[in-house]
């Protein structure tokens, strides 16, 4: 068969002006995965792959850079009448194919080689059946079941049985009739001789094997007085062996047969895969002993121990490498019962640990992501950013664009997009909280999107649904979305761009509907100024940009906030504690770097720890006063003066701004940490008039 029998004619090409989307339709159009690219005069000057465009887009090129700049020059081009087997065993993907013109002919890619391999396989089947009912054996095969699945035509001739009494019925009632008994599936051997009706035949027996386990057997009757036919078993069992060996080189787990001397008899390419032997054969031939020093010592044990009475020997092995290995040796026994063959197996499960520890990682984070409460208190919000703050949350509730909210550590932008989420016409269906630096990068991919059945080692067998799936209808919040890996940042912008997903492994697209609220700590312009984070994607998320100032820029609300959670923690742990006037000062002084949820913290440790009903200075944690000491205030002082006069004049300064600003005695106190009496008394001596204050001054 001829190369130009099984490629893909008369491909569809690229120039090398032509741009990654002109590629992308002709991979759409084509169904293909790659297209030639020819110069002006036809001539083929490279090819480009799906594989390359992806590459290049993910290192910042755009779907208008040209062809010339993405596609692959070194390619591999043959004649198209080269003989199919020349290039078949060929490690490359893809080979363009010429005319003898040197023309481009075509495009032969692996898929055509495996799709010539299953045409191949299915007229050998067909063969071996027309074989099979042509030969002068008669064949019985028995499945796993213990039916007869096969009984040719000589069968019938040798037996007096038709084959229709017996075909896909237990073989029991037949072996009996044969005069053989029970028979062991498992076992390769001469039965011996037996009488059937007035032939005297010779009966073999064969398992079915797969993967080392029986499937079933196959006995092989031959009339003695017909020499020919005894050579014709003979050739029926060499191709059995010649089948078995090419089960044994296509298993993925490494396979050494070793005879009863030590010697190895077969060894196929996995075990010099997983070994990292070049050439697996160099060991063949070689007795067990020669290889005691070696990269195979685990060889010798195995057979020593299976030598010393053990029909099977299992052993864990930890390589310099740090590769963990698994070696299984299984005796196989002779005609007499005696260990005739060794075969090891031999399994690399080093990725299938690796993904199970992550894995098990992944979901207990998950778990914890998942099980956080869908609602939330309303927002305090009393100075007027966060009212403002709160203002624009409500605002862009009412509608479906994607808000991006910035703001430090602990300001509680994950519970401002809740109250987005409560107040959207989604407030029924799903939120979804996904913190994309919690979760493993490796597992990112796949909790977002979800993935098919059997799309990598170690997936539910039934596949899984993604988070942003899961979501539909409804809100997901991104969190720490300045973490997000660049390759999965591509991914999230069509989902922004066309509400559409693929699951890991599939090609079906599904279709969403969902609202993104994003939210982060970090500075994204500068992200994308080294490179880390993707402009289009900034431009998709900032529609709608919200800023939470951090805590001690909005000192209104620090009190409110304090008595809230006092509050809450007080009916949690059955307490009546009240914060006092100094201590709401010091607490409105402190500049909070933890904002919100250092807050949250210092108020639950002090319900716990004070034995007082009142909270007081003293109470507070020895790192928040001298915090407050290095954050004190210097007043400016331009002369000296007498401790007495500047006392004096600090003290008229201080009160005088605190009736300005509060407008309220009782306040202004509070905040000055005396009594609204002192306060009056005080403001009197210092001859203070403030006009629209409660309790005003009067002189």
């Amino acid at each position: 068969m001829l190369v130009k029998q099984v490629m893909l004619e008369n491909p569809r090409t690229l120039y090398p002006w032509q741009t990654l989307t002109d590629a992308c339709e002709v991979y759409r159009r084509q169904g293909v995965n790659c297209a030639p690219v020819i110069d002006g005069d036809g001539k083929v000057i490279g090819i480009l792959t799906v594989f390359q465009v992806l590459q290049a887009l993910q290192r910042g090129a755009s779907f208008d850079t040209p062809v010339e700049q993405v596609m692959e020059r070194d390619i591999m081009t043959i004649n198209e009448d080269m003989h199919f087997n020349e290039v078949s065993n060929l490690p490359i993907d893809r080979l363009v194919i010429l005319n003898r013109q040197g023309r481009l002919a075509g495009v032969l890619t692996r898929i055509d080689l495996i799709n010539k391999v299953h045409s191949a396989l299915e007229a050998t089947e067909y063969k071996l059946a027309v074989i099979l009912q042509s030969v002068h054996n008669g064949i019985i095969a028995v499945d796993a079941r213990g039916d007869v699945c096969h009984f040719n035509a000589a069968a019938e001739k040798l037996t007096g049985i038709p084959a229709v009494k017996v075909l896909g019925r237990p073989a029991g009632p037949l072996l009996e009739q044969l005069g053989l008994g029970r028979v062991d599936p498992g076992v390769d051997a001469y039965l011996g001789r037996f009488k059937v009706g007035e032939k005297a035949l010779i009966i073999r027996q064969s398992p079915i094997l797969k993967d080392d386990q029986a499937q079933g057997f196959v006995l092989v009757l031959q009339d003695i007085s017909d020499l020919e036919d005894i050579s014709s078993q003979l050739d029926s069992v060499r191709n059995l062996n010649k089948e078995l060996a090419g089960v044994i080189q296509s298993c993925y787990d490494g396979i050494v047969v070793i005879d009863r001397q030590g010697n190895v008899e077969r060894v196929n390419a996995s075990y010099g895969r997983i070994t990292g032997m070049d050439s697996p054969e160099e060991i063949q031939g070689k007795n067990v002993t020669e290889l005691a020093l070696g990269r195979h010592k685990h060889l010798l044990k195995i057979y020593n121990e299976i030598m010393s009475g053990k029909s099977l020997y299992i052993m864990a092995v930890h390589t310099d490498e740090g590769a963990e290995l698994i070696f299984s040796g299984s005796a196989v026994a002779g005609e007499r019962g005696e260990v005739d063959r060794i075969v090891i197996n031999l399994r690399d499960i080093t990725e299938l640990n690796r993904l199970k520890e992550e894995a098990a990682r992944a979901s207990a984070e998950l778990k914890e992501l998942r099980a956080r409460r869908l609602a939330g208190e309303e927002i305090i919000a009393e100075s007027p950013q966060m009212r403002r703050v709160v203002e624009q949350a409500l605002r862009v509730a009412t509608v479906d664009s994607t808000v991006l909210i910035t703001g430090p550590s602990g300001v509680g932008k994950e519970r401002l997009a809740r109250l987005i989420h409560r107040y959207s016409p989604r407030a029924d269906k799903p939120f979804i909280e996904i913190n994309c630096g919690a979760i493993p990068e490796p597992l990112l991919e796949s909790e977002l999107f979800g993935y098919e059945k059997g799309a990598f080692t170690g997936a539910q067998k039934e596949g899984k649904l993604g988070l942003l799936e899961i979501a539909n209808g409804g809100t997901v919040f991104l969190d720490e979305i300045g973490d997000m890996p660049l390759n999965l940042q591509v991914k999230l912008l069509r989902v922004l761009q066309e509400q559409v997903i693929y699951r890991v492994g599939g090609r079906r697209p599904i279709k969403l509907d969902i609202r993104i609220i994003a939210a982060t700590n970090k500075d994204l312009k500068h992200l994308i100024a080294e490179k880390k984070f993707r402009e289009d994607l900034y431009y998709r998320l900032n529609v709608v940009p919200i800023s939470i100032p951090p805590l001690k820029e909005r000192r209104e609300d620090i009190l409110p906030l304090a008595t809230h959670f006092l509050n809450r923690f007080n009916a949690r742990h059955g307490t009546r504690k009240r914060l006092g006037m100094e201590t709401c000062r010091l607490l409105e002084s402190y500049s909070w770097p933890g904002n919100v949820r250092e807050l949250i913290n210092l108020i639950e440790r002090l319900v716990i720890m004070c034995e007082e009903e009142v909270i007081e200075p003293h109470h507070l944690p020895g790192e928040l006063m001298e915090a407050l000491g290095r954050e004190g205030w210097r007043p400016q002082i331009m002369e000296i003066v007498s401790l007495q006069e500047a006392r004096e004049a600090t003290e008229k300064e201080l009160i005088r701004m605190a009736l300005e600003k509060y407008r309220s005695l009782r306040r202004a106190g509070q905040v000055l940490g005396i009594s609204h009496s002192t306060l009056l008394r005080k403001a009197r001596q210092y001859g203070l008039v403030v006009q629209n204050c409660t309790n005003a001054v009067q002189n």
